[in-house]
Parts: C-alpha cells; structure tokens; sequence
C-alpha cells in the first residue's frame, strides 16, 4: 500500500506542477508531503503529533523493571510476576490469548499505580489523552444490577471496537469487588484461546483486573511469614496465587464470584501485593519529598511513617493504608508560603491572579474568542476583494490587530469570567490574611486547611482532587471557610459558575430518587470539570445525605490520570457535617477540664477518632463509605467549638462590617444572650456564632447612635 501511495504521488505530481510558478510550486510539494504523512497510519509525523497505536512490541522491558524497582516499594512479587508476565507476551509475534492479569492488594499497596506504570511504558505518558488505555469504574460504569444485560453488551462492543482499532489495546478494571456478579464473564470470549473472532485478533491485548479482595488473605500470609521468623522474601509465588484464587472465586463481595474466567483458567496471573511495612512506607515518604520539592527529613520521614504503621494493633507491623495518604501528610508537614509576588496585590480581592481559561476549557474562554474573531474575518475577506491592495492590506491588519486584543486574556477575562489557567497558583497571603481577620477560635482548621491548599495550589501535577471533609457543630465557620476558600480559587466564589453548591435537603430530598440522583450527580461533575479542571464542589449537609449516594463521586476523588478521557486531579471536594461535633467537642472539653490551652489540640488528637465515628455513624452521609474506606478523604478538619471571647469577636466583626463603632456594652449584652454549655461550666456556645447577626439586629438602633455619637 504505501509503495502504491508513493508510486501515485510520484506520477502525479510531475503532471501537475509545471503549471506553476517555482514558489507556488515548492509549497504544493511541501503541502503535498505533510497530507501523505499525516494520511499514512503509521508515519512518523502522525506519530509524533498524534497518538498511534502500539502495534509494533516497543515495550521496553529493561526500563519498565527500572521503574517498578525505582517506583514501587516492597512488591517484589508483583514487580517479579509482572515482568515475566510481560517479557513472555511480548516475545511472541501473535501470542495465542491476551495478557490477563488480577491484581490483589489492600488499598495504597500500589496497584492501581502498577498498571498506571505499564500504561505509560506501553504508550507515551506526555499524549494528553491515551486513545488506547481504557480505564473502567464499576462505580462510574456499571453502577445499577438492574441493568447487568445491558451493560454486557455495551462492554463487548466497546472492546471489540477498540481492539479492531488498535490490537495493543490496554484495559484496566478497577473496583472489581464492587463489580455486579457475573457481569465480568461476558469478555470470556476474548481472553480465550481463539486464532481470531469475527475477524478480529484479540492476541496482542492487555487486561488488568484491580481488586482489594484477597487484600486479607495476602495479608495473613505474610503476617504469618513474619510471626514465624521467615523472610517476606520467601512467600512461594505459586502457592499464594493458588490461594488467592481460591479466595476470590468464593468470595461473594468479588467481581469474580463463581466467575467462568477463573473455572476456565483464562487469567494467566494473580498478582499479590503485600501489606507495606515500616521501612516501605519511609521510602514512600522519601519519595514524595523529593517530588514536592523537598530535601530529605529523617525526622520527618520517620514521624509520618511511624504514625502510619498500624497494623495490627499489637505489633503494629504494616499500614493499613499503605502509601495512599502520604502525599497529604508529607503536604500537611512541609507546605511552606508562596513567595511574595505582585500576586500579593490582589489580597483584597480575594486573591485572583492571571485570567486565562486552561486548555481545552469551555468554548467561553480565550480559545472560543479567537475562533469567532478568525471567523468573522474569514466572511470578511470576499468583500475586501473588491477594495484595492492598500485598502485590503490596511483592513486585514486592523483585522487581525481587533482580534488579537479582543482574545487577550486580560481583556476578555474582564468582561466574562474565566477558568483559571493551567499554571493558576492561589494566593496564600490574601488568604491567610483573610482566615487570620475573619474565622475565629479554629487555629486547626486554619492550619490544615492552609497546608492543604497551598501544597495542592502549588503542585503543578498533583495525584488527585483536593478532598476536605470539614466537621464541627453549627456555627463553627465550616460554610464561612468553604466560601473564603471558593473566593480564592475564583473571585466570585459562590456565584462564580465554576463553584457548585450541593445542599442535601435541596437536591437529593428522596431516598426512592437515589439512583438518579447518583447518575445526576456524576454527569453534573464530569461536564463541569470537562469545562474547567479547577472547578470546587460543595457539598452542605452531608449528615442528611442518604447513605451511599456520595459514593457515586469515588471515581473522580480517585489516583487516576484520566476518567473518560477527562482529568479530575485539580479540582477540589468540601464536605460540611455537622456529623462528629460531639466527638471534637468532647476531646476540646477534655483538654479544658486537664488545665491544657485548646491551642495545643493538634490534628492527631482528633483526625483519627473523626474518620472512624464518622465512617461508623449512620446519620453522617459517609457510613461505611468507600471515600474512608479507601483513604481518598485527604484532610477530615475539625471545627472546635468556640468559647466567650470567640463569640465577642464575631460580634465585633459584624458591628464593623455593618458600619458600626464597636461597642464592647453591645458586645457584651449580645454574648449574655446566647447560650452556652455545659450546664455548669458554660464554656462553648451551643451555636457558635450562628445567630449573631439576628442578636445584633435587636441592638442596632443603639449601635447606630452609638456610631454617629463617635463622628
């Protein structure tokens, strides 16, 4: 074929050229060359500008082992079963059944970074979206039972399409214990032994199957190496794969329950991934600072790393969380103050910096602009053929000047609100500054939550949303801090378009609605972030959420690159509750009745004690959530209840936002009559500083002759 394209280009252009001038000539050629690139399948111009399928095996095995070793910390199993896995696949021309391997692990042991490693060796990890890497989410994909027959049939035409499309397809299934039973069993047909089916050769493709079942199992096993003096080292492949097969087969919470897959051995390895010990765990640290830009802390590295070895209770052995949440804590450790800029200057304003939209946001943005303006042009240019050549010269550079200003950034951003660019970094100043001046009593929640933000604003390719579950009684400041922290990330904060405000009792009122409200809500945050990555979701009264339905987001909080070709790692999830007030108020009363300041309560003091009580309360809208269950929840921040004097000091801040000479008789009659708790003490206020402004309104006539008295 290409000898046939070349033979026609070579004939064909003699024929034409010679009616034209050399210039004209030269450019036709070179035009001519570049569409027989781009047109060809595999060229090396289309591949160096688009994606192209792998079709050739230019997967290179001794930089793949480099990473694994270099990347992934104590598998050595996975890391031994993957490359011999990959090595024997890829050493035949047409392998006789696709590659098909499960992996098993508990959450953070590095399984879904595993596969994400073999997908950037297999296809260029800079290609903004991989064409031939499918990701699938039970969660997001296969959500209702009701609906198993469809979903098989939309799972075999999408990966008969793709594997026609592209032999070297990749696909990666996530969440398989969650998956409905039976439903996995309906691609039994391409991992078989088949020369081809309907003309399609299914041989060169991947399958890779993500499971936390079996996690229990790896884990006794190696606790039982470890008890009995024996080397992790030593864990006989054969005999822990033999097991784990077992396990799931049986395992009624398994995706692979009873599954045909496993009765007709078509997956070639169960890959384990054992529990992450100690000395795993400080590497992770390790490697996380050298990420986040960071010289190396051994006192650091072994604080985090001690706290996060917990299991079991006794020996304290492994992490039950393996490395998933040491990005945050090494975050919540080392986040340190931008330097000051010109940015600073926008402190009072909330903080906004540069304007443009990011690439590939909406059609709102600068690139939609410039599109319109060319195109105005383009119906333009007929008529100026009637004016003579300076006349044509001078409207076509007038023209092109127009557009060019009207697409500028900062002045179209100033008439129509924008996504914030890919390289938007928040102003940390402005916004400690602004907490500093206006959220009282909450020095935890100000710290964690400025940590947090600073450590994710300045990541330029951070793992994943930014996810705060904010907890306390009402009135503590967790709505204030969430409309203070929109405003930075976009000045209009609540009303910008890009800040999303779900209230349960709003709108998801009906416990027989939550199937579509799970569908809603999904579809509602893939188009928004589709529009623009930094987009922030609120989500108010989550202790009046129906159980199960945020669960519908778990998807998007994950550590996935993509999700349906859309990446959700900059934006950012609030949760407000007022589910575990109890819990901190009880802890703040403990250290007030020990004769300890509440500035000494630190997030170890409570963080723990929080995600537990909130993951086993009912009334909390994250019972048994898998947020919590797999540590995708980055910070859960506690909002102390506030004393007297934090009351005063909203009282003080409303008379002065109202435009009133503060008062401190004022002050002190609102405070008499709010109430406070417990009984006998009456330390706290039962409700913040909730009903501060409907107290000051029975004071204001003498505020106001107060504050005309002053001048």
């Amino acid at each position: 074929m290409k000898l046939m394209n070349a033979a026609a280009f070579f004939i064909l252009v003699p024929t034409l050229t010679p009616a034209f001038d050399p210039l004209s000539t030269s450019i036709f050629m070179g035009g001519a060359a570049v569409t027989w690139q781009l047109l060809s399948p595999h060229s090396w111009l289309k591949c160096s500008l688009l994606e192209c399928c792998n079709t050739k095996d230019t997967l290179n095995l001794s930089v793949i082992k480099m990473d694994l070793d270099q990347k992934v910390f104590g598998q050595h199993l996975a890391v031994q079963i993957i490359l011999k896995a990959l090595s024997a696949n890829m050493h035949f021309e047409r392998p006789r059944k696709p590659l098909v391997m499960s992996f098993h692990g508990w959450t953070g042991t590095g399984k879904s970074f595993v596969s994400s490693i073999i997908a950037e060796n297999l296809y260029q990890p800079n290609i903004p979206r991989r064409r031939f890497v499918h990701h699938f989410s039970t969660v997001l994909h296969f959500p209702h039972l009701s609906h198993v027959h469809l979903y098989k049939e939309q799972l075999q035409n999408w990966i008969r399409g793709n594997v026609s499309a592209c032999p070297r397809s990749l696909f990666i299934f996530s969440e398989m214990d969650q998956m409905p039973h039976g439903l996995i069993d309906s691609i039994m047909p391409f991992l078989g032994y088949h020369e081809e089916i309907n003309d399609v050769y299914y041989g060169k493709a991947i399958f890779i199957f993500l499971n936390n079942v079996g996690g229990d199992k790896v884990t006794e096993i190696a606790l039982d190496y470890w008890r009995r003096l024996k080397r992790r080292e030593d864990i006989p492949v054969k005999e822990l794969q033999s097991l784990l097969s077992e396990e799931i087969f049986r395992n009624r919470n398994s995706g692979f329950f009873h599954s045909q897959l496993i009765q007709k051995n078509l997956i070639d390895y169960f890959v384990p991934l054992l529990p992450l010990e100690y000395k795993h765990v400080r590497e992770c640290v390790r490697e996380e600072l050298r990420l986040q830009g960071h010289p190396e802390d051994e006192d650091l590295i072994t604080e985090i790393a001690s706290a996060m070895t917990d299991y079991p209770s006794e020996e304290r052995l492994y992490s039950s969380k393996g490395c998933k949440s040491v990005a945050s804590r090494v975050t919540l450790s080392k986040a340190r103050p931008l330097p000051f800029t010109k940015m600073a200057a926008a402190a009072a304003t909330g903080g906004a910096t540069v304007c443009p939209p990011a690439a590939g946001g909406s059609e709102s943005g600068r690139g939609g602009a410039m599109l319109r303006a060319a195109g105005l042009l383009w119906l333009l240019l007929p008529g100026l053929a009637a004016l003579e050549p300076l006349s044509v010269s001078l409207a076509i550079g007038v023209a092109w000047a127009l557009t060019g200003y009207l697409s500028h950034p900062n002045f179209y951003c100033s008439y129509v609100e924008c996504c914030p660019s890919a390289g938007y970094r928040i102003n940390a100043t402005a916004l400690k500054a602004q907490l500093d001046a206006k959220l009282f009593g909450q020095h935890l929640a100000k710290d964690v939550v400025l940590k947090a933000v600073m450590g994710f604003s300045n990541n330029p390719s951070p793992k994943k949303p930014l996810t705060l579950s904010l907890h306390g009684w009402a009135g503590t400041g967790k709505n204030f801090l969430s409309q203070i922290l929109a405003e930075h990330v976009h000045p209009a904060g609540l009303r910008s378009k890009y800040v999303h405000l779900f209230l349960a009792t709003l709108h998801f009122p009906h416990q027989d609605s939550l199937k579509l409200y799970k569908e809603q809500l999904q579809n509602w945050i893939r188009g928004n972030v589709s529009a623009c990555p930094h987009s922030v979701f609120i989500f108010d009264e989550m202790d009046k959420m129906h159980p199960g339905l945020i669960d519908a987001i778990k998807p998007f909080l994950d550590y996935y690159e993509e999700v349906d070709k859309v990446s959700y790692r900059k934006a950012i999830f609030i949760f407000l509750s007022n589910a575990g007030g109890d819990l901190i108020n009880k802890a703040a009363l403990d250290f007030w009745t020990s004769g300890k300041r509440r500035e000494e309560i630190q997030l170890k003091d409570l963080e723990p004690m929080l995600s537990v009580g909130v993951f086993n309360n009912k009334n909390s809208g994250l019972w048994h959530s898998s947020l919590i269950d797999r540590n995708l929840i980055d910070y859960f921040v506690p909002f102390l209840p506030l004393e007297h004097k934090h009351v005063k000091m909203c009282i003080r801040a409303e008379m002065i936002a109202r435009g009133y000479a503060v008062n401190e008789k004022i002050v002190q009659a609102v405070a008499d009559e709010m109430t406070f708790f417990p009984k006998e003490q009456k330390i706290y206020s039962d409700k913040g500083c909730k009903t501060v402004q409907a107290k000051l309104d029975i004071h204001e006539d003498f505020a106001m002759r107060y504050t005309k008295a002053k001048g």
